[in-house]
């Protein structure tokens, strides 16, 4: 049994199939979803399981910090609801 385009919902035969992003799409049905450019294997990038071209390719946004020295010397102020301020040694 032949699998259905991602895209479009047709039937995809072997000759026409990109198997890409855990899916399978016609090679003119696997485009940026922004701009609709066909793409191929050497020039999509993913996002969200979607192809897109590397202009419209969606920028991530990070809200989580690393642990950097900083971030680590801040974990170590420690200040608890009802108690004073108090600093733990740093190691070494």
């Amino acid at each position: 049994m032949n699998p259905k385009c991602a895209r479009c919902g047709k039937i995809v035969y072997p000759t026409e199939k990109v198997n890409c992003l855990d899916k399978y799409w016609h090679k003119a049905c696997f485009h940026c979803e922004t701009c609709k450019m066909t793409l191929n294997m050497k020039n999509y990038k993913g996002y969200e399981k979607k192809p897109y071209c590397n202009a419209h390719y969606p920028k991530q946004s990070f809200t989580i910090v690393a642990d950097t020295p900083e971030n680590l010397r801040l974990k170590q102020q420690i200040c608890l609801p009802g108690q004073s301020l108090y600093f733990r040694p740093l190691p070494g």
